[in-house]
């Protein structure tokens, strides 16, 4: 888990074989983004979030008025996918903001994302953010699995974060911590991005596969 007494800036984990630096330094591929049909998730036992979820999306939307930072806009997320895919690399970009990164080649690339983004389905799940250069924040997983928040959508995320921050660490994280403990800011951001990447872990609905080219059915 998070240990909640230490900086955010860590670096970045040998567990996360894809090297999130590597898809921050990759080269530009050509790519087209794929429409995924609507996908009703086979019936196996998906974690489901608890009621208090819902609250604080809820709270997220109403403190930060029109612009609610808990209503996830995926453009920019596939825009920047589709910067870094290579004939190697597939994204798929889910509802809540999470993209998975699968390797090529891949019969099912959506399958293989549903696996790895269910391997992080755990509210105590450890996260690492990174800033990038241009100011961005890469909040990453134990798999293959991110998300982005850009600079805008952190100053807009600010106000409601230094509020509900606490309330997004797990149970236990929340003893650990303490009653006094306030996140840094960089794990504020990791906390709200675990909780919309344990959400689409729930409800998994994805939005875009984004593939090269040349990669087997990308056009399909």
């Amino acid at each position: 888990m998070l240990n909640p007494r230490e900086a955010s800036k860590t670096p970045f984990s040998s567990r996360i074989a894809f090297g999130i630096a590597l898809l921050l330094a990759g080269s530009f591929g050509l790519a087209v983004a794929v429409m995924v049909p609507n996908h009703t998730p086979p019936p196996v036992a998906q974690k489901s979030l608890s009621a208090n979820d819902a609250k604080i999306r809820t709270s997220l939307e109403q403190d930060s008025g029109k612009e609610a930072p808990a209503a996830v806009s995926t453009d920019d997320l596939v825009k920047f996918c589709a910067q870094h895919v290579t004939a190697a690399r597939t994204f798929v970009v889910f509802s809540r903001g999470t993209c998975v990164v699968v390797n090529e080649p891949s019969s099912d690339p959506l399958a293989d994302a549903k696996r790895k983004l269910s391997a992080c389905a755990d509210p105590n799940t450890p996260f690492i953010p990174e800033p990038t250069a241009e100011g961005d924040l890469i909040v990453s997983f134990r798999e293959p699995v991110f998300q982005r928040f850009t600079r805008e959508e952190m100053d807009k995320l600010a106000p409601a974060l230094e509020k509900l921050a606490p309330a997004l660490l797990s149970p236990a994280e929340s003893v650990a911590a303490g009653a006094d403990w306030t996140p840094p800011d960089q794990a504020k951001v990791g906390l709200l991005a675990r909780r919309r990447m344990l959400e689409d872990a729930s409800s998994v609905v994805p939005v875009r596969i984004i593939r090269a080219k040349n990669s087997e059915t990308a056009a399909r």
